[in-house]
């Protein structure tokens, strides 16, 4: 016979601290969605977003080494080079020895890879229109100035 969990007791007048939700809270929950919606369009294409993310800076750059593209993605140098190896293995990017310094290689997306990124910036804009939703071109400008605002508030205005 299946042994059944016991219930867990009401903690009667447990403390709550009341507060309502702010900015924060807003911001993430809207990123999880956004994300949730992406990442499954990403799937189809057998892509995580750690892969999404280091293909798109290398399509925005054309050329990064691995330390540079790390850096970039915000990811530690450590997690970006199993992301890396599993794109070359994927054969969606390649690494080229720098013609100037021999002990550098550089990062370029392979035909390939620059097929998978239209797809992909494809799919991307189509999470975007679905986010947007039925905001009017003034309201979605009027946001993202205010998002650009939150970021320059906090001291990282890029």
């Amino acid at each position: 016979m299946a042994s059944r969990k016991a219930a867990q007791p009401r903690m009667q007048g447990a403390p709550t601290v009341p507060a309502t939700a702010g900015l924060g809270f807003y911001l993430r929950e809207a990123y999880r969605a956004f994300l949730r919606e992406f990442q499954a369009r990403l799937a189809r294409h057998d892509i995580t977003h750690a892969q999404w993310v280091m293909l798109w800076f290398l399509s925005q750059a054309g050329s990064l080494t691995p330390l540079e593209l790390s850096r970039r993605a915000g990811i530690q140098k450590a997690s970006a080079t199993s992301v890396i190896d599993a794109l070359k293995k994927r054969r969606l990017i390649r690494g080229d020895q720098d013609s100037v310094d021999r002990r550098k290689i550089n990062l370029h997306l392979t035909p390939a890879g620059v097929a998978l990124m239209q797809e992909l910036i494809a799919r991307a804009a189509e999470t975007n229109a679905q986010a947007r939703g039925n905001f009017s071109d003034k309201e979605l400008e009027t946001l993202l100035r205010l998002l650009r605002g939150v970021t320059a508030n906090l001291g990282n205005g890029s």
